[in-house]
């Protein structure tokens, strides 16, 4: 069987493809192709992959984790960009970062002291909800049992504005930040 020129590019291209699990584009497999001594223009590949059906997926590598619950009411920002603190345990300050695994996404809410710039408590769960945030800063207050008051910033997240953490903060006798 005698394949034409097209059909054995086609067989490469797709080799390629499926060996980069389908994220290369044309950039990319063109490149590959030039590596293996392949003579073809970036173009005719991008055109035979469209015509194949070809289409890169796209990794989302960003995931928005501060989602704004406007219905509730925003605490003062105390701190005002004073990221110091004289004495341990006086400002805390934390967020929610993420991490992709195989398995999916793992979120991860942090605790920091601004006095030794060091970790008071991180939380992990698979889930971006409120429970990740309350369970950082309930072991944080057990490991750490600081004298009040304590000043804890965070950003505007749904996960910290939400009624469940601002009751935490209110038992626990923190002026939020």
């Amino acid at each position: 069987m005698i394949f034409t020129v097209d059909e054995q590019l086609q067989k490469m291209i797709n080799t390629i493809f499926l060996k980069s699990r389908q994220t290369y584009g044309s950039p990319r497999i063109h490149a590959e192709l030039k590596a293996q001594g392949v003579e073809i223009s970036r173009q005719r590949v991008a055109r035979l992959m469209k015509k194949w059906g070809m289409v890169a997926k796209m990794q989302r590598l960003f995931k928005t984790t501060t989602r704004v619950n406007k219905k509730q009411s925003v605490a003062p920002n105390l701190l005002q960009q004073n990221f110091t603190a004289t004495t341990p345990n006086s400002k805390w300050v934390a967020d929610i970062s993420y991490i992709r695994t195989l398995e999916g996404w793992l979120y991860i809410a942090v605790i920091l002291d601004l006095f030794s710039r060091k970790g008071v408590e991180l939380s992990m769960s698979e889930s971006l909800k409120t429970p990740l945030v309350v369970d950082a800063l309930e072991h944080a207050l057990q490991r750490r049992n600081p004298s009040f008051p304590l000043q804890h910033h965070s950003d505007r997240g749904c996960q910290y504005t939400s009624t469940v953490f601002q009751r935490l903060l209110a038992i626990m006798a923190l002026f939020v930040v």
